[in-house]
């Protein structure tokens, strides 16, 4: 912690000048989705982790302004954003999200739950949660924001809250699930018409989760994330329109139901919202046996479900690309490989894998022989064991 605080105190030093000095800091994890893609929103359950990857975000007093802040990303730009606390600014919510777009996005998520907004900081943002990975970077940006930007202690509840508002609030209609597993930390069960949330505490044994980088990133503002979302709402209102069904979400159609609904062959139910529905009612049912597999230590099963999960959300969902793809059915080959899928909100990012531990090295060769020499990738840093760790953290500093 020490060294990194001096790594953020040398940078914020540069570009706010010397008498800047780390007053406050706060910690958020990304997190890696192990079942249930995409259902979050349509409250639906999902089996996700906070990951041992993180973001920061130090605060400290400087020459600005009271209802200023001032905000600087040295990993994503060079320049400093600079927020007003009484009028924030988003820029334009269908253009690519900046980091000064998302603390607009805290204060102004801020203000509309009526929570004080600490002003006058300027504020140092870095970590090592990949931009566009699929690892929720995004989420765990806001979450820490949300902590340090908050004059008033929240609730872990408001944290999430304030947190998933901002990106709606720039662009990303995503559900709650990327924030609450970041606040909570280890491994979680979420549910989506609740937002309610389970600590689970799996034993691995000698298996693990490792990420395999695709090569193609993206912003899920600028992906066809928010048109699924559409998708799966028009889905749900044909449904309670036409078949009788009285639910508040998609995932909260039982397999039974759905069954009968399309032993009908219904003429109103085309072939898009058709596929969206089976997906959430299949990967709903496979997160339920996914938690029976994890709380009997059954790693096997766990990993058909994932197979299963990232075929469906392929097929049945189409939120994955060519080279996930490719990426996923490798692994798949590999032994020692008990399950693999696309994760994330789609169109690129990683793949996620279940393997024997004893299997890393060889399928780490594998797939730099395979997948990353010819796609000119660092395969040290493309493809990374995943340990599960803390929920978000703030503190003052000394």
């Amino acid at each position: 912690m020490d060294a990194a605080l001096t790594s953020f105190a040398h940078a914020g030093k540069q570009v706010f000048g010397q008498q800047w000095q780390p007053s406050r800091v706060a910690i958020a994890p990304g997190r890696v989705e192990l079942l249930g893609n995409h259902v979050d929103y349509n409250g639906g359950l999902v089996l996700a982790g906070a990951i041992d990857r993180v973001i920061h975000a130090v605060g400290g007093r400087a020459d600005v302004d009271e209802d200023m802040l001032l905000l600087h990303a040295p990993d994503v730009s060079p320049s400093i954003a600079e927020v007003s606390i009484s009028h924030p600014v988003i820029e334009d919510p269908e253009a690519p999200t900046t980091p000064g777009d998302y603390l607009a996005g805290i204060v102004q998520a801020l203000r509309e739950a009526r929570v004080p907004a600490r002003g006058g900081q300027a504020i140092v943002v870095a970590g090592d949660v990949p931009v566009g990975f699929g690892m929720s970077s995004s989420a765990a940006l806001c979450v820490s924001l949300t902590l340090l930007v908050a004059a008033a202690p929240l609730e872990d509840a408001s944290i999430v809250t304030v947190a998933r508002h901002a990106e709606h609030l720039t662009g990303a209609p995503v559900g709650a699930m990327d924030q609450s597993a970041s606040v909570a930390g280890g491994v979680i069960l979420f549910d989506g018409s609740t937002n309610d949330v389970v600590q689970l505490d799996p034993d691995l044994g000698d298996h693990v989760f490792a990420v395999a980088d695709s090569g193609v990133h993206h912003a899920l503002n600028e992906s066809q994330y928010p048109q699924r979302v559409r998708e799966s709402q028009e889905a749900l209102e044909l449904l309670r329109a036409n078949a009788g069904v009285d639910i508040q979400f998609l995932g909260e159609l039982t397999p039974e139901q759905w069954g009968a609904i399309v032993a009908g062959d219904p003429y109103w139910l085309s072939p898009t919202p058709r596929k969206r529905v089976q997906h959430v009612v299949s990967e709903v049912e496979r997160v339920r046996e996914g938690v029976k597999a994890i709380q009997s230590g059954d790693w096997p099963r766990f990993g058909e479900l994932m197979t299963a999960s990232g075929r469906s959300s392929a097929e049945e969902y189409e939120i994955s690309h060519p080279a996930v793809e490719e990426l996923v059915s490798l692994l798949r080959d590999q032994p020692g490989v008990l399950g693999a899928r696309m994760m994330g909100g789609g169109e690129g990012g990683p793949a996620l894998a279940l393997l024997r531990r004893d299997a890393v090295e060889s399928v780490r060769e594998a797939l730099t022989r395979e997948f990353f020499d010819p796609h000119h990738m660092d395969a040290v840093a493309a493809f990374e064991i995943c340990s599960f760790g803390p929920g978000a953290r703030s503190m003052d500093l000394p």
